[in-house]
């Protein structure tokens, strides 16, 4: 199977709505995902989404030397997908986001992209429960799990 491209991500990205320098917001919207993957969006994850947003945005702005992206464009961005769970959406940017955020670069930044997104996945899994009591193997529930091994595969193949 061939690669997408990045032009062609582009493409689809515009197709959903997502334009211009918000492409460099994605990461938030894959984050967003992991809080819905349990079927609802709690505090703890909030908490962690608006951290990395913050982390993001400075990010973003400091690899462009000037600033690209304002804090309240990045929260307008991801309230949209906090709103409720926009699924077309979320298909195009998996289906995407290797294509814009990691192939074709160079290793160490592959390995730190994905180390973040993933790792951040982990911190919005971990941050809350829908029940409790919880058993030793449920901290995380089968939907977070799944999610998460499909973003890590995802982000895998890019370089493949």
């Amino acid at each position: 199977m061939q690669q997408m491209t990045f032009k062609d991500a582009i493409r689809k990205l515009a197709s959903i709505g997502i334009k211009q320098h918000q492409v460099y917001l994605i990461d938030l919207a894959l984050l967003c995902e992991m809080a819905w993957a349990d079927g609802k969006i709690q505090n703890g994850e909030l908490e962690i989404l608006f951290s990395y947003l913050d982390h993001h945005v400075n990010s973003i702005n400091r690899l462009a030397g000037c600033q690209v992206v304002t804090f309240e464009e990045a929260k307008t961005f991801l309230l949209y997908f906090l709103m409720e769970k926009p699924e077309k959406e979320f298909d195009v940017i998996r289906e995407v986001v290797a294509a814009v955020r990691i192939t074709d670069k160079d290793p160490e930044v592959i390995e730190n992209t994905r180390n973040d997104i993933l790792n951040a996945c982990l911190d919005i899994a971990a941050s809350s429960v829908t029940t409790y009591p919880y058993g030793l193997s449920e901290r995380f529930t089968a939907e977070e799990k799944a999610y998460y091994h499909n973003i890590a595969e995802i982000l895998k193949g890019a370089t493949v």
